[in-house]
């Protein structure tokens, strides 16, 4: 026979909100270990609730007493599920040895067993009273009762002693988390206690289970509202707030749950005007010109804040769940500014020093160009020609190509300089040195050899060629005149040729045949060219 008692409706609610919360956790029970824990929490609950409602709405004693007692496995699997979800929302990789897993079943088991033989032993309950009309069966307590609630109270404590060790170093999210962990206990707790003396002086209201009704509407403000279930902690806390880079953890959707110091340090300098709290922010807003939907890519950037640039260096992975469900992001970003600055400045000083290098290089060709320059004329000298003949000569034995010099002295050149003087004398050897270089053709290496010697070398051309060329420059000399005070001042050359092989193999065996010819030239009345003698066979 069914009876109506108002009090019902309170464990009805919490029946049907510990349900709704039971049945969130229990789909994500694959990707979290406390969601699997928040679950069986929820269902004894449940059963607690129910048998509650069931009892109270019977108007039969003898049922009544039997729900009464069948509340007690429900309590048991409340008290370690609940033990075991604030373990793992401290932990999630928690894993006692089996001894100490075994040992937390032995209350709960022992609590069923004296619910279901209390019949006989009346240590969990050692007798009912109808109270109330509608009436009630009010229980009175055996000593087992008590051991099982000092327990009960002991387990709770120590795990949320634990959630209260973490809570200290604990950040963003994860300090959200063991705060819910701490605070929704509270709220059954405090009806138990209150239920548990109203018990014993008679009253007949079981207030436990409305405490738990609002236990189970802040997990389910945790669950829909902060997403408590949804990312592991990617950090403990010591480890996330004393990294030196930024990290910042973002859900599926992109938005914030969780961020360390260096963090929200780093958003501050880029990002003065956000709100005090980040977390729950779309990932965009954290950076200068992020759009909706725009996820920072890996690698470096540089944002301008104040006139000022930051550059920073991006690194992300994804985050999945031990079945490799993707369940979010961690990114990990690192101010370079400073060593960027540094690369620049090494990029600029070490640009300067190749410069540097640059103009020394430039400056030592200068110098090895002047080393081998006649300073008058500012024709090859004497030590550039025997490098450069040294060079010709190997490469007209290498390829067979023919090579000739022509060794000249400007004749009658002492009594110019006695008559003249030195000025004019070296007006004259600048004339003759102009007139050479304007005859010379590419490939020609022309040489102030030493007073008024010149020598021409002519890679490529034959004895009858360099014979032909000499001539030429004897008749552009002749026509090139400088002023004295005496009048316009020309002069002429003698003229010696010798061509490899035949006049000579060596630098010097060729300049001692040009030297031959020229002297023979000097000898048969000057300005003339004659060709060096060949060797003997």
């Amino acid at each position: 026979m069914l009876q109506w008692q108002p009090y019902v409706l309170l464990p009805l609610s919490g029946a049907v909100v510990c349900a709704v919360v039971g049945w969130s956790a229990w789909r994500q029970r694959r990707s979290d270990r406390a969601a699997t824990a928040l679950a069986w929490t929820m269902v004894g609950l449940v059963w607690w609730s129910t048998a509650e409602v069931v009892g109270n709405s019977l108007a039969n004693p003898r049922v009544q007493t039997g729900l009464v007692l069948a509340v007690f496995p429900a309590i048991g699997l409340v008290v370690l599920s609940g033990f075991w979800l604030v373990l793992f929302l401290v932990n999630r990789d928690a894993a006692p040895p089996p001894l100490v897993r075994a040992l937390l079943l032995v209350e709960p088991v022992a609590l069923a067993v004296a619910a279901a033989t209390n019949g006989w032993h009346h240590l969990l309950v050692t007798s009912t009273d109808a109270v109330g009309h509608p009436a009630i069966m009010v229980p009175h307590f055996g000593p087992f009762f008590w051991v099982h609630s000092v327990y009960s109270y002991v387990l709770l404590s120590v795990g949320l002693s634990y959630a209260v060790r973490a809570r200290r170093t604990a950040t963003g999210l994860y300090r959200r988390q063991l705060t819910i962990a701490l605070v929704a206990p509270a709220f059954p707790g405090a009806a138990n206690v209150v239920s548990v003396v109203l018990a014993a002086r008679g009253g007949s209201i079981d207030l436990a289970v409305a405490g738990f009704a609002v236990y189970g509407l802040v997990y389910w403000w945790a669950l829909f509202r902060q997403g408590m279930l949804r990312l592991v902690p990617v950090a403990r806390g010591y480890v996330f707030e004393r990294v030196t880079d930024a990290l910042v953890v973002v859900d599926p959707d992109s938005r914030v749950i969780d961020l360390n110091q260096a963090a929200v340090r780093l958003v501050r300098r880029l990002q003065p005007e956000l709100p005090e709290n980040l977390i729950g922010l779309p990932s965009y807003r954290l950076v200068p010109g992020g759009r909706p939907g725009e996820r920072l890519r890996d690698g470096e950037h540089v944002f301008e804040t104040d006139g000022v640039h930051v550059d920073i260096d991006v690194r992300s992975g994804g985050l999945a769940d031990r079945h490799g469900v993707p369940i979010g992001r961690v990114v990990v970003v690192r101010d370079v500014t400073e060593l960027n600055d540094k690369k620049r400045e090494l990029t600029a000083a070490n640009e300067r020093l190749h410069e540097q290098l640059r103009t020394i290089e430039r400056l030592r060709a200068d110098l090895a160009e002047q080393a081998s320059r006649d300073e008058l004329t500012g024709l090859y000298n004497r030590r550039h020609l025997m490098r450069t003949l040294d060079e010709e000569l190997a490469r007209a034995r290498e390829t067979g190509r023919p090579l000739s010099l022509v060794l000249l002295d400007v004749d009658h050149f002492k009594s110019v300089n006695d008559r003249y003087g030195h000025a004019v004398g070296d007006d004259l050897l600048l004339a003759i040195a102009g007139a050479l270089t304007a005859a010379a053709r590419q490939g020609d290496t022309v040489v102030r050899y030493g007073g008024e010697e010149f020598v021409v070398l002519l890679p490529g051309a034959t004895q009858e060629q360099a014979w032909n060329r000499a001539q030429e420059w004897r008749r552009r000399c002749a026509a090139a005149t400088v002023p004295t005070g005496q009048g316009q001042l020309s002069a002429t050359f003698s003229a010696g040729v010798a061509s490899f092989p035949d006049a000579g193999a060596s630098a010097s065996a060729l300049l001692h045949a040009a030297d031959k010819a020229l002297y023979r030239a000097k000898a048969e009345g000057r300005d003339r060219v004659l060709i060096a003698e060949p060797l003997a066979a």
